[in-house]
């Protein structure tokens, strides 16, 4: 990539967080609003009411709105950043709900189950403590394993852990990695070591990751197995044709929304495959098959399915006698 200023990565200067307000008047102070943040952005106020805390990091995911019984939870303002490297584009992104849909003449139409399936979708983070049958695990990997691939390489290999015990210790370990590199990127010094990441790749120093989950998981606030039962680690042949990541998103979605067809929820975990190491004596991976991320699966702990706002980009049309692409 092109050189670049790994100060103004490190230190972004214009993040706007995410505004959410709540309506007293229809607000029951049920408190799932609060449960279902994955960032921890809200606390009760004196009346017990939701409010948004200090020094909150809200990254416009919506989960707030989602298990609301009365829909007492709005957008105020979505998440951006006005200038320097991160600037989001256009700044700021209106949330819109799906377009209405219409059939092939243009005619008002209804979604299919297929689209009800992606637009209700949700990374659910709440779950119960019942077990995932082992039966319903495999529908979920055969899923994955009919993906399309690139030359049908099919270059994915599955570790399903369902070792409570284990799993926790995926969790103190990432915990305790994401801990050192949370403290080094918020002490202004410190930061400084991380510049070579930063002009790399600087994907992972987003401050919705380095502020934001990073500060959730090294406080204890949000475990990396999100308190599942069940974890599918999603390895890759580096041998791929393609990118390795691009096959293993593909066969993962598969595997959610399968998941969720099924009864169960799942939700993509990056952070768990940087403890795994603490349980590598448990599984083999031979070399040139890298871990890439993990599926957490469970039964919900309570209603976190529907559809909320998503940031609407402009799409360009470049149709039949058209000079230049029409924007919409």
């Amino acid at each position: 990539m092109a050189s670049v200023d790994s100060n103004d990565i490190l230190r972004p200067k214009s993040v706007v967080n995410g505004k959410m307000k709540i309506d007293k008047d229809l607000c029951t102070q049920c408190g799932l609003c609060i449960e279902n943040c994955p960032f921890v952005c809200w606390e009760k106020d004196e009346d017990d009411y939701p409010k948004l805390r200090d020094g909150y990091q809200c990254f416009s995911c919506y989960n707030c709105m989602i298990p609301c019984p009365v829909d007492a939870v709005s957008v105020v303002d979505s998440y951006h950043v006005e200038d320097g490297f991160w600037a989001t584009e256009p700044r700021d992104m209106e949330a819109k709900m799906p377009f209405e849909p219409k059939d092939a003449d243009g005619n008002p139409d209804q979604w299919n189950a297929m689209e009800k399936a992606i637009l209700e979708r949700r990374s659910v983070r709440n779950f119960k403590d019942t077990p995932v049958p082992e039966p319903l695990i495999r529908r979920v990997l055969e899923a994955g394993r009919f993906a399309p691939s690139a030359g049908n390489c099919q270059p994915w290999q599955f570790i399903v852990i369902t070792d409570r015990e284990l799993i926790r210790k995926v969790d103190a370990a990432t915990m305790a990695g994401v801990q050192g590199f949370h403290a080094t990127y918020m002490d202004d010094d410190a930061v400084k070591s991380l510049a070579p990441m930063a002009e790399a790749n600087p994907g992972g120093l987003d401050p919705r990751v380095a502020r934001g989950g990073m500060g959730a998981v090294s406080r204890g606030e949000l475990p990396a197995s999100l308190g599942a039962p069940c974890m599918i680690v999603l390895a890759a042949d580096v041998r791929s044709i393609g990118p390795a990541e691009m096959s293993i998103g593909i066969c993962g979605q598969n595997m959610n929304l399968v998941a969720n067809s099924l009864g169960i929820k799942a939700c993509w975990a990056g952070f768990p495959a940087m403890g795994l190491s603490a349980i590598a004596d448990k599984f083999t991976l031979k070399p040139g098959w890298n871990v890439i991320t993990t599926l957490v699966l469970g039964y919900p702990a309570f209603k976190q399915e529907g559809i909320v706002p998503r940031e609407y980009r402009p799409v360009q049309w470049v149709r039949e006698g058209a000079d230049v692409a029409d924007i919409d």
